[in-house]
């Protein structure tokens, strides 16, 4: 395994282990509140988030349910552990519909963030209080949507796959990520 593909294994694996600790010990996020809002909010100063920041507790006590259900379309740990971190879905993966009229822009629809309830999405004016923050990068914000199953699940009406060319004879697999 080359460095920088270790680098953003173990950046992933420090991210769960921290996740772990803050939602079983229940004070472990609070104490710590400032490695959270840097986490989820890309900023150290935790008391500009403090009401997102609650909601993120019960938050993760939800995800944590439904992965084990296997209700959230894999989630959090749909992103392999190597994976490098993106800001957007992959243009070899995905284009915008040609009915799509807000540009690159999500314009008002907030419905994969609403789906899910997302604490970090402000819902005053839909848009995410956690863009471009490490999490957004190294999880599947940033990188939304990386399988049709996705756009799917969020009913969204902004993406389209492309199609994956295959060889003539192989038959043709829907991608598993945008980062394969």
């Amino acid at each position: 395994m080359e460095l920088q593909t270790a680098r953003f294994a173990l950046a992933r694996l420090a991210f769960y282990g921290y996740l772990g600790f803050s939602l079983f010990t229940v004070v472990g996020g609070f104490i710590t509140a400032p490695v959270m809002t840097w986490f989820f909010f890309g900023d150290w100063r935790f008391w500009r988030h403090l009401n997102p920041a609650w909601r993120l507790y019960a938050h993760g006590l939800k995800m944590f349910y439904l992965t084990l259900k296997g209700e959230n379309n894999g989630f959090l740990f749909s992103v392999p552990l190597t994976s490098p971190p993106v800001s957007s879905p992959l243009s070899s993966v995905v284009k915008l519909r040609s009915d799509w009229k807000e540009g690159s822009s999500c314009g008002d629809c907030s419905r994969c963030c609403s789906k899910i309830g997302c604490p970090v999405l402000n819902e005053e004016n839909g848009l995410c209080l956690g863009y471009d923050s490490f999490y957004w990068r190294y999880f599947n914000c940033g990188r939304y949507p990386s399988m049709q199953s996705e756009i799917d699940y969020y009913g969204c009406p902004k993406w389209a796959m492309l199609p994956v060319l295959v060889p003539e004879g192989e038959e043709q697999q829907e991608p598993t990520t945008a980062a394969s």
